[in-house]
C-alpha cells in the first residue's frame, strides 16, 4: 500500500500539478476514494482525477449544519446497531422492503423521516 502511495505521489510530483492531475491510465481506473488522507481519486466519465485531500480543519460550521451532523451521527449508530443484529436486520429488511445491500441507506432515510415527523408533530401541538 505504501509503495503504491509513493508511486502515485511521484506521478503527482512529476506532472508538477499541486492540486489536481487527470489520468486515463487503466490502473488508475480501478481506484476511487482516498488514500491515507493525502490523495483523493475521483472518477469522472472515462478519466480519473487525482487531487489533494481537502483540509477541512478551518471550516466553521453553522449551528444548523452541526445539528444535521449530530442527527447523522445518531442515525449511523442506530443503523449499524440494527445491522449488527441479524434478527433486527432481517426484520428491518422486510419492513423497508429493500435488499441487504440497500439496508443501511434505507435505515438512515427512515431515521431522518421519523425525526422530521417528530418535529412536525411537536410543532403542531
Amino acid at each position: 500500500m505504501k509503495v503504491l502511495l509513493k508511486i502515485l505521489l511521484s506521478i503527482f510530483i512529476i506532472q508538477k500539478l499541486l492540486f489536481m492531475a487527470i489520468s486515463n491510465s487503466v490502473l488508475l481506473k480501478l481506484l476511487s476514494g482516498q488514500m491515507n488522507q493525502e490523495i483523493v481519486f475521483k472518477q469522472y466519465g472515462d478519466k480519473t482525477v487525482i487531487s489533494k485531500y481537502p483540509d477541512m480543519s478551518k471550516v466553521v460550521f453553522t449551528p444548523k449544519q452541526l445539528q444535521v451532523q449530530e442527527k447523522m451521527y445518531e442515525a449511523h449508530f442506530r443503523a449499524k446497531g440494527i445491522m449488527g443484529d441479524e434478527a433486527l436486520a432481517s426484520a428491518a429488511q422486510v419492513r423497508l422492503n429493500v435488499t441487504r445491500n440497500k439496508l443501511y441507506t434505507a435505515l438512515i432515510k427512515e431515521y431522518f423521516k421519523s425525526q422530521r415527523e417528530n418535529t412536525d408533530a411537536a410543532g403542531n401541538v
